[in-house]
């Protein structure tokens, strides 16, 4: 059994990870830890863990302990995961990766020089929908791809925003939507068009009382020549577009998170209903337990968590300096 340790009591943690973890049939919980002792104890008691504590040492220093899901906020992420890579452990973090590129590069060659595995919790990688997306482009189903075009937006309601909601910091959180939700999409659009290679961009905020962008608009040039738009932002009602466009068709994942995937191509229409799995962090969890335990490396590895945060730090360099910058 692969004993697992978890940092951070958040509401991911409680709604997705820990019940992945309970669910995994070669995985078990070992051990939360929260800076709140009431809260670490809760989850523990919840969730079946054998222990809880207030100190990551006394988790990270537990014999029990093989692999870490890292649920703190995005500041933390960085020097959870090197704390964890050097105690020895297989690391499972939240994203995005980190507040910068800097910092997910110090956390994979951490990863790699203890001989442990890194992956970033980009679940939507293995929605079944997305798969077959995947599996089409490859197989030429709409050509050679050219352009995409995402979008992904809500309205934040200005009377119920909290000072103390970390996510509205951008000191904190490293940016707005793009970075809490937008990083999803971003991390989908190298998933399915690999590696990002350019990026121009506005970011600013423009309404909503918040130390963060509310509006953030993309151009980006893949490596492989595609070039994408991507639109985020808290100022309009919410919106969920996900399309592909290549020499000889279309692919539409609009809604990302509903089942529909329709294909228009050489003057054919298919579409497929795919759900994703009531618990959209199990399938992720499986796979890495299963690896782990194989010892087998992570299906993605750190460098391809880091992608999206390529593309949002030369996003907001692009925003701040006014020009075109590398990713």
């Amino acid at each position: 059994m692969l004993g697992w340790g978890v940092l951070g009591c958040g509401d991911i943690t409680d709604k997705r990870g820990a019940p992945a973890i309970r669910a995994q049939e070669g995985s078990r919980l070992v051990c939360f830890q929260s800076r709140t002792a009431a809260l670490a104890e809760e989850f523990a008691r919840r969730h079946g863990a054998t222990r809880w504590t207030t100190r990551r040492e006394e988790l990270l220093a537990d014999a029990e302990v093989d692999a870490v899901y890292v649920g703190t906020e995005h500041h933390r992420h960085a020097e959870d995961v090197l704390a964890a890579a050097e105690a020895g452990k297989h690391v499972l973090c939240e994203k995005p990766m980190a507040n910068s590129v800097a910092e997910c590069r110090r956390m994979i060659e951490a990863c790699r020089a203890n001989g442990v595995s890194l992956q970033v919790a980009y679940y939507r990688r293995y929605y079944p929908k997305m798969v077959r997306m995947r599996e089409l482009i490859e197989a030429g189903a709409i050509g050679e791809p050219v352009t995409a075009h995402i979008h992904l937006a809500h309205r934040l309601n200005r009377e119920t925003l909290s000072p103390a909601n970390w996510r509205m910091n951008a000191a904190l959180s490293g940016g707005g939507a793009l970075v809490d939700t937008g990083s999803h999409r971003l991390d989908l659009l190298c998933f399915l068009l690999g590696a990002p290679d350019r990026v121009a961009a506005f970011a600013e905020c423009r309404e909503m009382p918040i130390e963060a962008p509310d509006m953030e608009s993309l151009l980006i040039r893949m490596a492989s020549g595609a070039h994408v738009t991507s639109r985020h932002g808290f100022r309009t009602g919410s919106g969920d577009e996900f399309e592909v466009f290549g020499t000889d068709g279309c692919l539409s994942a609009t809604p990302v998170d509903g089942p529909p995937l329709r294909l228009k191509a050489r003057g054919r229409e298919e579409a497929w209903e795919l759900p994703k799995h009531e618990n959209v962090h199990f399938p992720l969890f499986d796979d890495f337990a299963r690896r782990v335990g194989a010892g087998q490396p992570p299906q993605f590895t750190g460098e391809d968590g880091m992608q999206a945060s390529r593309i949002i730090e030369a996003a907001y360099g692009s925003a701040k300096w006014g020009k075109v910058v590398e990713a």
